[in-house]
């Protein structure tokens, strides 16, 4: 009677039944809420770039990418100029 009581307060306190079980079970029958256990997976890098193209089509491709840009900052005429001194020297 006693239990029975101590359910009902529970349940009036609670907004939902579910809840009130989860509470009662874990006064009375020691069960304790069972951990999610988060999944650790290793982290696996991916290269963008295929292993198969040589380091001269990489160089040719970032060196048409930064001529066909519109607008063209500091930095890429820059990096334009050094991109065509590597492609020389290959």
């Amino acid at each position: 009677m006693k239990r029975l009581f101590i359910y009902l307060v529970i349940r009036m306190t609670t907004r939902h039944a579910l809840n009130a079980v989860k509470i009662y079970d874990t006064i009375y029958n020691g069960k304790q809420p069972p951990k999610h256990q988060k999944k650790v997976g290793e982290l696996k890098m991916v290269n963008k770039t295929s292993e198969s193209q040589s380091k001269k089509e990489e160089v040719i491709r970032s060196l048409n990418y930064l001529k066909s840009k519109a607008i063209k900052s500091k930095q890429d005429k820059s990096s334009i100029s050094m991109l065509e001194g590597v492609l020389a020297s290959m």
